[in-house]
């Protein structure tokens, strides 16, 4: 059997401790799994850096100084740019399996989370389809926020929609008071919503129920449900993972398994990150990173999230998008792309503008 020795940084305490609790729940059922099955043995180096970007550099070093090559984790984009540097001076290999803005691509990478043509842009041409004319833009202020709504403006703007407001919160800022107040005075027909942990959770508390303009948001899965409450109501979200999808089996087994009870696509994600890491070393016949990645890319990968393969290029694993309903405390999907689609992290293949009279979507609806 594979013995393999693997660090796990995921802050499950903190502003967003909600999502990394999930993903590392992920992370250590498919480590449980593995060794169930016989495949491989896994012994993890858990690292909590409590949402402090400072500490993401300190134990990544901990842990690729103890002679450990492949890391699974960060949540944020912010944590993910402060591990590379690491990374690239140890010669670690960092297994990222979260949403992000893209504009990335680095050696010491693979990408296994959504990149912004599996997210922001079919979520946005789908609600431009429907005509809409005034958009609120809402963001945490960190680099997740600003760039995932740069893309939403652009995208928006060339569409003809007119952009009534735009505001940041710090990040785990709970005073949205401002933003809602600003978004009754605007009435906008969309919110684009790029909170995270407890400002997001502030913002839908706040928000009341009349009169709501719809919220979007490429960012909310299970995970956040439980906090949530019925204040998500009507939610309209992005992913590339959601419950709905199954398989059955592998969802009953990650709610008894999540903090919350819930399978989410952090969960999921990282539970395929894990099977693929660890398939792709014993393809390799060696933990070096650069044989490990290269075995990762030489076949598709069959995992929960359906059909995987990494591009050898850009890094990042091709994936389905989805778009799904927040309903009564469940994500309903609402359309899904028939096929994986290849990342496009620095979105040079962009397609026009979808407008009401435009050509069908890429996804395909959902009976």
């Amino acid at each position: 059997m594979l013995s393999l020795d693997i660090g796990l940084v995921f802050s499950t305490t903190g502003p967003y401790a909600a999502l990394g609790r999930a993903a590392r729940a992920g992370a250590q059922m498919a480590i449980a799994d593995l060794e169930c099955e016989g495949r491989a043995r896994i012994t993890p180096m858990h690292r909590d850096p409590g949402g402090c970007p400072r500490n993401y550099e300190i134990m990544t070093a901990d842990i690729l100084r103890a002679g450990v090559s492949h890391v699974v984790g960060a949540i944020t984009s912010w944590s993910r740019k402060d591990m590379i540097p690491v990374l690239e001076r140890h010669g670690g290999l960092l297994w990222y399996p979260c949403p992000y803005e893209g504009f990335e691509s680095n050696d010491h990478v693979v990408y296994m989370g959504a990149a912004p043509n599996h997210h922001m842009i079919p979520l946005l041409d789908r609600i431009l389809r429907e005509g809409i004319g005034r958009a609120y833009l809402l963001g945490s202020n960190y680099v997740w926020g600003w760039e995932t709504l740069r893309l939403a403006r652009e995208r928006l703007v060339a569409a003809g929609v007119e952009i009534v407001g735009e505001r940041f919160l710090p990040l785990g800022d709970t005073d949205c008071g401002r933003a809602i107040d600003e978004i009754a005075a605007v009435q906008p027909d969309i919110v684009m919503n790029s909170l995270i942990g407890p400002s997001n959770v502030a913002f839908f508390s706040g928000l009341p129920s009349e009169n709501r303009p719809k919220v979007l948001s490429c960012n909310q899965t299970e995970a956040d449900l439980d906090v949530l409450g019925d204040a998500g109501e009507g939610l309209i979200s992005a992913g590339t993972f959601f419950e709905a999808l199954g398989p059955d089996t592998f969802v009953r087994r990650a709610a008894r398994a999540a903090p919350n009870g819930r399978c989410s696509a952090f969960f999921a994600t990282t539970y395929a990150s894990v099977r693929l890491m660890a398939e792709s070393v014993r393809r390799a016949g060696a933990t070096a990173p650069r044989a490990v990645f290269e075995a990762a890319c030489a076949a598709p990968h069959d995992t929960v999230l359906g059909p995987v393969t990494i591009d050898q290029i850009t890094r990042h694993a091709a994936l389905t998008p989805h778009i799904a309903k927040l309903r009564a405390g469940r994500f309903e999907i609402v359309a899904s792309a028939p096929a994986p689609v290849p990342a496009d992290p620095y979105l040079i293949n962009l397609p026009l503008v979808a407008l009401p009279a435009a050509a069908p979507s890429a996804l395909r609806i959902v009976q």
